[in-house]
Order: C-alpha cells, then structure tokens, then sequence
C-alpha cells in the first residue's frame, strides 16, 4: 500500500511538472508571436535619448566625445541585457501568474489567426496614433490646467 501511495505521488509530480513545462513553452511562443522582447527594446529606444542627453551634460573635456561613445555603446549593452531578461523571464513569470494554460493557448490561436496577425501589425500605427491624439489634443489643455492648479497653490 505505501509502495503504491509513493508510486502514486511521483506520478502526480512528475505530470504536475510536464504540465508546468507545457504551459511555459506556450508561454514563450506567445510572448514570441507578440515581439514581446522588441515591444520591451522599443520602450528602451524611448529613454536613450534622455539618458544620452543627460550623459552629455555631465561628460566634459576635450574627448568627451569619445567617451560619451563609449558610454552610449556601455549603455546599449546593458539595455539589451535587461531587454532579454524581462521578455525570458519577468514576461514570463507574469503571464504565468496572470493566465491559465488554455487561456494561453486561446491567445496563442488568435495571436496566429489572420486577425491576430493584422492586429500585431497595426498595433504600432495604432500607437502612435493615439501618442499624436494625446499629445495635440489633450496635453496642451492639460499642461495648462496643471500650470493653473501650481499657481492657484502658490
């Protein structure tokens, strides 16, 4: 009877992991039919300007050229790291947490659907799109009021 509780308890463990590895490797074609890790490298490539901005503000002298290079070079190094580590592992242990494993099959057969598919394409028009809505429409008015309100405080 033990024998046949123990033989029991491995095979449940050992189900338990191959569904576990299942739902993983689905995980990682989803995030891979998203571009996951380019959407991540894209919000990367919106900083570096600031950074670099600020770099040169502090990186004087006559090579400062030079190493401003250098520290553009250090920095798209270091960002090209994280990017892969947040799309193979944070993306992952948070779709992981967040969806069931047929919800993650769902997507996946959307994602590879014909709509799936346009809806990945557009998604960058569709982006920008609302960035240029926002910030003609709605960020004047609103940096107007937020001037009112820090003057109405003073």
């Amino acid at each position: 009877m033990k024998k046949l509780l123990l033989l029991s308890a491995l095979i449940a463990a050992f189900a338990m992991s191959a569904m576990a590895q299942d739902k993983a490797s689905d995980v990682k074609k989803l995030l891979q039919l998203t571009s996951s890790e380019k959407m991540i490298s894209g919000i990367f490539d919106n900083i570096i300007p600031a950074m670099k901005q600020q770099a040169s503000t502090q990186i004087k002298g006559v090579d400062s050229k030079e190493k401003l290079d250098k520290y553009v070079e250090f920095m798209m190094t270091e960002l090209k790291g994280i990017t892969i580590k947040m799309a193979n592992e944070e993306m992952l242990k948070s779709y992981d947490k967040a969806f069931t494993h047929e919800e993650i099959k769902d997507m996946i057969k959307f994602y590879e659907s014909p709509t799936g598919k346009k809806m990945l394409a557009k998604t960058p028009e569709l982006s920008a799109d609302m960035m240029n809505a926002m910030m003609t429409k709605y960020m004047p008015a609103f940096q107007e009021k937020m001037t009112k309100k820090l003057e109405e405080l003073k």
